[in-house]
C-alpha cells in the first residue's frame, strides 16, 4: 500500500503529538507522600508540602536540571553509625589484608606526634604505646592464618575470637579510635580507620560492607536486646604482658535502616527528585548499603575516599578527588562533584543529625528543607534542630518559611533501643528509660526565637552561639 506525502506528514505530526502527550501524563502521574504513622507530623506536613511545590508535578519542574536532595548517611540514614559497625564486623572475622609488618604504621599514619601524653581521660597513655600492643596482637594472628580479606577463614572464627590475642587487637584498635577522634581534629581522625583497608581492593571492601549491613539488618531489626553498648576489654597484663595494660572500650552494637527512611527516598524518587548521600564513612562501605538495604532512587555517593596503587588500596587518603566528607568539606564536595551536574544550583533538601552535616545543610540559597534527626546535641546541628522546635511552634509551614526566606527545619525523633522512629521529635536515647527532646542549650536558643530572634540570625551567630566552628560562611549565601 502507497501513501501520499500528505497523509505521511499527517500520521508523524499526530504521533509527535501523541508521544509529547504521553511523555507528560506519563511525567505527571501522581505525587508520591509519605504516608507511614511514625513520621513527626509537622515533619510529614512539611515533606509532603515539598513534593507538592518541588516534585515533577510542580509548576517550573524541569527533567532535564531535577530538583535534588543530599543526605548525610550514619544516624541519617541509619540509626547508629553504619561505617562502626562495618568495621566491628570487620575486626570480628579478622577481614585484613595489610601484612604485620604494616600493622603500627597503618595505626600511626597521620599522626602528628604519635608520643604525646593523651591526659587523664586516656590514662597518659600515647598512641605509640597501644599501637605497639595492637601490631603485636595482630602479627601473632596473621602468624596463625586467621586474617584474610576475604570470608576464606570464618569458619575458624570460634578459635580466635576468645582469644587473647584477638581481645588484645580488637579493643586497642577500637580505644585507639575513640583516643585519636577525641584528642586530635576530625581531619585527623575522620579518615583514620580507613588505612586499616590497605592491601584490599574496593570491589573486597565493599563485599565487605554488603555483608555487614545484611547481618546487622536481618539479626537486629526485630530483636531489641541487640540495641546496646558492648563492651570490649583487653587481656589482664599480668597474664598477657603489655606496654599500655589492659584496657575497656564500650561501643553501640547494632545499625539498621527504618522503613520511614526507605519511603523518603522511594519517595523522592518517584517524585523526581535526584538524592545523593555524603557521608564521612568510606565510599564503599556507603555503596554497599544501596543493595543490601534496597535504598532506592540513589543517583550518586560521595564519602571518604583513599588512593589506590596497582588496584588495592593504600594508607592515603585521596585529595585529588575531593576534600574530607565532613563538615565545611561537605560543602565543598558538593561544590565539586554534585553541583555542577544541576547547572550551579543548590540542593532544595538536606537530611543530617551531627555537626559535620550544618554547613551543607544551611548554606546553599537552595534549600528550601532541612530535616534533622534528633540526637539531643547541643552544637549547630543543635541549633537547627532548636529552629524546628520554635517552627513547629509558631505552626510555621514550608511556604511561611519560603514567604520569610526561611529554611524549613524538621525534626525527627526515634527509640535507639529498638532502632525505630515513632511521631515525635523527642528521641530515646540507647539504654535510657525517658525520651528528651532538646539540650539545654538548645531550648535556650528556642527561647532566644521566641523573643524575637529570627532563624537566619541564629544560624549567622552559630560561631558565638555554640563555638563549634572558627567562621561559619553564611545562611543561604551560596
Amino acid at each position: 500500500m502507497r501513501f501520499s506525502k500528505k497523509s505521511v506528514r499527517t500520521f508523524v505530526v499526530a504521533m509527535i503529538f501523541a508521544m509529547i502527550f504521553s511523555s507528560a501524563a506519563f511525567a505527571a502521574g501522581k505525587t508520591a507522600y509519605l504516608t507511614s504513622k511514625n513520621w513527626e507530623p509537622n515533619t510529614k506536613k512539611v515533606i509532603n508540602q515539598m513534593f507538592d511545590m518541588f516534585g515533577k508535578n510542580s509548576k517550573g519542574y524541569d527533567p532535564n536540571n531535577k530538583p535534588y536532595a543530599v543526605f548525610d548517611f550514619d544516624n541519617a540514614i541509619s540509626i547508629n553509625d553504619i561505617g562502626q559497625q562495618a568495621y566491628f564486623y570487620m575486626f570480628e572475622r579478622l577481614r585484613f589484608a595489610a601484612k604485620p609488618e604494616r600493622m603500627y604504621t597503618l595505626l600511626t599514619t597521620g599522626i602528628p606526634d604519635v608520643n604525646k601524653d593523651l591526659g587523664e581521660k586516656w590514662g597518659h597513655l600515647t598512641v605509640a604505646k597501644v599501637a605497639r600492643d595492637a601490631a603485636k596482637a595482630y602479627a601473632k594472628l596473621y602468624a596463625k592464618g586467621y586474617v584474610a580479606p576475604d570470608n576464606s577463614k570464618e569458619s575458624r572464627m570460634k578459635e580466635w575470637i576468645n582469644s587473647d590475642d584477638w581481645k588484645e587487637f580488637a579493643t586497642k584498635v577500637w580505644w585507639l579510635h575513640d583516643a585519636i577522634v577525641s584528642s586530635y581534629s576530625t581531619q585527623i581522625g575522620y579518615p583514620w580507620t580507613s588505612y586499616l583497608f590497605e592491601g584490599m581492593t574496593p570491589a573486597q571492601v565493599q563485599q565487605l560492607g554488603e555483608e555487614s549491613h545484611r547481618y546487622s539488618h536481618e539479626k537486629q531489626l526485630n530483636d531489641p536486646t541487640e540495641w546496646k553498648k558492648v563492651t570490649w576489654q583487653s587481656p589482664d597484663s599480668k597474664k598477657y604482658p603489655s606496654e599500655a595494660g589492659q584496657l575497656t572500650i564500650k561501643r553501640s552494637n547494632a545499625v539498621t535502616v527504618t522503613p520511614e527512611m526507605q519511603e523518603l527516598l522511594a519517595c523522592l524518587d518517584e517524585n523526581g527528585i535526584d538524592v545523593w548521600f555524603c557521608s564521612a564513612s568510606y565510599l564503599d562501605i556507603i555503596k554497599a548499603a544501596i543493595p543490601a538495604w534496597n535504598l532506592k532512587g540513589v543517583e550518586g555517593v560521595t564519602a571518604m575516599t583513599n588512593k589506590t596503587k596497582d588496584g588495592v588500596l593504600t594508607n592515603e587518603y585521596d585529595f585529588d578527588l575531593h576534600p574530607q566528607t565532613e563538615g565545611p568539606g561537605k560543602v565543598a564536595t558538593v561544590d565539586k562533584i554534585i553541583r555542577p551536574l544541576y547547572k550551579g544550583r543548590g540542593p532544595i533538601f538536606g537530611v543530617g543529625d551531627s555537626q559535620g552535616d550544618f554547613n551543607f545543610q544551611t548554606e546553599y540559597k537552595d534549600m528550601k528543607v532541612v530535616l534533622i534527626v534528633n540526637r539531643i546535641r547541643s552544637d549547630d546541628e543543635g541549633l537547627g534542630a532548636a529552629c524546628a522546635v520554635f517552627q513547629n511552634k509558631k505552626g510555621i509551614d514550608l511556604p511561611a518559611a519560603m514567604k520569610q526566606g526561611e529554611i524549613r527545619f524538621c525534626l525527627q525523633g526515634r527509640n535507639e533501643n529498638g532502632g525505630w522512629f515513632w511521631p515525635t521529635t523527642a528521641t530515646m536515647s540507647v539504654g535510657k528509660t525517658e525520651p528528651g527532646n532538646l539540650s539545654s542549650k538548645a531550648q535556650g536558643w528556642v527561647e532566644m526565637m521566641e523573643k524575637g530572634t529570627p532563624v537566619k540570625d541564629m544560624i549567622n551567630n552559630c560561631v558565638k552561639l555554640t563555638g563549634k566552628q572558627k567562621e561559619y560562611y553564611g545562611y543561604k549565601k551560596r
